[in-house]
Formats: structure tokens, sequence, C-alpha cells
């Protein structure tokens, strides 16, 4: 997994990314170069992450005692925690930047930001808050992006000592009407639902590189029927006609009476641009019987319907319509 990356000045939304609405209007002059694009934009997020990981994230401010009110989850959204409004969590308030390079969250207060490649976003899913105490209350229910993040290579190969950072982002109402009662944001669902939306599609951006190793890996694997044996060239029982190939991925040898195997990469050795004959004499080796002979219709006619013998059965065949 890549590193993160901590920022010490915070990004414009305006100047350091180009709009989404703008890069979809147009066809870009390179897909190389060029400003990364601006999928969402939260002036107001809440981050919380567990007491003994917010280190790993940089932003969090350094809290003076354990028992720091100040850096704990804050009201209302803390309502919804246990362990006396979340004491194991702490929270820090950031602006997040979806682009499609990195997921970007910056805390004004610390004055850190901290820039997470996507592909170290292992788990990303929406989460459901309730009251703890008033959980039938709809006012106070609310919704978070609940992420697992790792930014060590070896934390998937190990079950064991695998320990992601649990991180949820959380939109807020940042202007209350009252300090002692805040409320939480009427559109919180809907900023938090389009926040999980803009990180899926960047995530798509930016595929799992463990998961391209494994496709190029199944890439080198058979992707053909091979029967189990190794006399290639074999007829395969049971199947006439069929005949084992080169394990290798070539093609099985040439059936008897035949010139060779007309392929792509000799098809101009054989015919024409129009199509015509050019492969010189006709097929080495002896053909089989009534090879190269047109049947005259009293001969086909004679063998019955479609080709079939005459016989008892004659009746349930369909016939043939000129």
């Amino acid at each position: 997994m890549l590193p993160p990356t901590v920022i010490r000045s915070c990004p414009s939304a305006d100047n350091d990314f180009q709009p989404l609405s703008e890069y979809q209007a147009q066809t870009p002059d390179t897909f190389f170069d060029g400003k990364p694009v601006l999928y969402f934009h939260d002036e107001n997020v809440k981050a919380w992450v567990s007491a003994e990981q917010h280190e790993s994230l940089f932003i969090f401010s350094k809290d003076a005692e354990d028992n720091d009110a100040t850096v704990n989850p804050s009201p209302p959204e803390s309502y919804a925690l246990g362990n006396n409004g979340g004491r194991h969590l702490r929270e820090e308030k950031v602006e997040a930047f979806v682009a499609s390079n990195k997921l970007i969250l910056f805390s004004h207060k610390t004055g850190t930001g901290i820039e997470i490649p996507y592909p170290a976003i292992t788990l990303h899913a929406i989460k459901n808050f309730s009251h703890v105490e008033k959980p039938e209350d709809a006012s106070s229910r609310f919704i978070g992006v609940y992420m697992q993040i790792e930014f060590t290579s070896s934390g998937g190969d190990d079950d064991e000592s695998f320990d992601p950072i649990e991180l949820t982002l959380i939109p807020y109402k940042a202007e209350q009407s009252s300090t002692e009662n805040p409320v939480i944001d009427p559109l919180n669902s809907e900023r938090a639902s389009a926040l999980f939306n803009q990180i899926s599609a960047c995530s798509n951006l930016h595929p799992d590189p463990h998961e391209e190793e494994d496709e190029e890996e199944d890439e080198d694997n058979f992707d053909r029927i091979v029967f189990e044996g190794s006399a290639e060239g074999e007829v395969v029982d049971g199947l006439p006609g069929v005949i084992r190939g080169d394990l290798n991925g070539g093609l099985p040898p040439p059936v008897a009476g035949s010139s060779g195997w007309i392929t792509a990469d000799n098809v101009n050795e054989f015919f024409d641009a129009d199509g015509n004959w050019i492969g010189g004499e006709s097929p080495s080796g002896e053909l089989g019987d009534g090879a190269g002979r047109v049947r005259g219709r009293d001969e086909v006619e004679q063998d019955g319907p479609n080709g079939q013998e005459n016989g008892d059965d004659v009746d349930s065949k369909r016939p043939r319509t000129e």
C-alpha cells in the first residue's frame, strides 16, 4: 500500500482542483497532466477514530490528558455513542476533499492535513447511528461513512497482525441556533451519501495493485478446455474430431490429409485480397471418399430429406424446403 502524505496547508477547492462538472463537460487535452478532479467537497465533517489509533492519522489534536473532553466526540452526534458518549474515541473537525487522485482531510485546528491514497482504503460503507437513549427518535438519527485504512503492505497477508485504522466521517451542522441543544443536520443523509458515493467512484479509478497482480496471474493460466493427459495430438475418447492441444497454448497438429492450419498469421499465403485461393497445389496427403466432388440433386434426394438416409423414421424428419 502507498503511505499517506502529511500536508501543512489546506488545498483550495477553487484553485487546486478541476470541478467535476467542468471535467465531464469537455474532453481533456490529456489524461496524465492537469489538476486533479474534485468529486466532492465538504467544509464541516467530524472525523472519529479510536484513542489508540488517532496518532496514525496525524490530523488529530494531541490530548493533554486522557480525560480531556475536548478531544472526544461532541454533541449531538455523540449521543449515539455508548461508553459515556464515545470516550473511547477521538474527534477532529476536518475539511474533506474527495479528489480523483487522493482523499484529503485537513484540520484547521491543528493546521495539519493528510492525503490518503485510495488503495489504502480497504473498506468503506455507510454506518447508521441513532440516539442511545431514544433510538426511535427520527430527528436524532444520522449516518456516517465508515472506513478501514491500511498503510502497510503486509497487513492483509497476516490476519492475526492485521489491524486497520477505523475512521468514521460524519457531515455535521456547523451553525447551531442553540449551543445547549444542538441538532443533527437535516442534510446529513444527503451529504454523507454523496461523500460515500464519490469515495466509491474515485476508489474505482485506483484499483488495488494486489488485485491487478492476481488478474495478471489468472491471464497466464489456461482459459480454454484442457483435457487431462500429456499426449498431445491424440484423439479424445468419445469426442470425435477433438484432438488434444498443445499444453503451451499452441494448436493441435494438423489432421491427416491437410496441409496445415490456416491462421491469421499465414492466411495471406493461401488467399489474396479478393478471397481467391493462391495456396498453390491442392492439400497434401490422401483425401477421404467424396472429397472435391459435387453431389447431384438426384443423389442427394436418394439419401432422403436433409441428407438423411431413407428409413423407417423418415416421417419424423422435417422435409427440406426449396
